[in-house]
């Protein structure tokens, strides 16, 4: 080959070297660039609106009613009260957020099955009798049980729970 071909041949694969090197540096400096949609903000991972999960909203409901039934046990009409309050407020949070899971009509249900036995158990705890509450609370339970079984969930039973206290809270009146 001769010398005027070989240096032009030099020439292109030190052009083309160059070139690489300055690609191969912009693409560094873009990967560390901010995105063009805003420095330092992330887009959301979905734009789709997503359904609370039941399970985390059932969950809340029924340490309350464990505490509610935890109350009645100790007959402490008082405070079967107040977690009777905060259950029917999580009822109505899981109508709003949920009213259907998985074409079950969970809203629908709630207040068929539960708001009449919550209604029964007022009525206990206006008597502040001990044993009122504790038939309404059987009540209450009975309902949750009867609604998992009409949402073809029968394998979630709750029971009256007051065996044991997990609660660092003492529940006598």
């Amino acid at each position: 080959m001769p010398a005027r071909q070989l240096l032009q041949a030099l020439m292109r694969a030190r052009t083309l070297t160059l070139f690489a090197l300055v690609s191969a540096g912009l693409c560094m400096v873009n990967a560390f660039k901010a995105p063009s949609y805003g420095a330092g903000r992330l887009l959301p991972l979905s734009d789709e609106i997503t359904q609370p999960e039941l399970a985390s909203l059932m969950g809340e409901l029924q340490r309350l009613t464990h505490k509610m039934a935890l109350s009645a046990d100790a007959g402490n009409a008082e405070l079967v009260n107040f977690y009777m309050h905060e259950s029917l407020e999580q009822m109505k949070k899981i109508q709003t957020e949920v009213p259907d899971y998985e074409g079950q009509p969970v809203a629908l249900l709630m207040e068929r099955m539960g708001q009449p036995a919550y209604a029964t158990m007022q009525e206990a705890v206006n008597a502040k009798d001990k044993q009122q509450m504790l038939a309404a609370l059987d009540a209450v339970v009975q309902s949750c049980n009867a609604c998992h079984v009409a949402t073809l969930h029968p394998f979630i039973r709750i029971t009256r729970g007051t065996e044991v206290n997990p609660f660092n809270q003492s529940f006598r009146p």
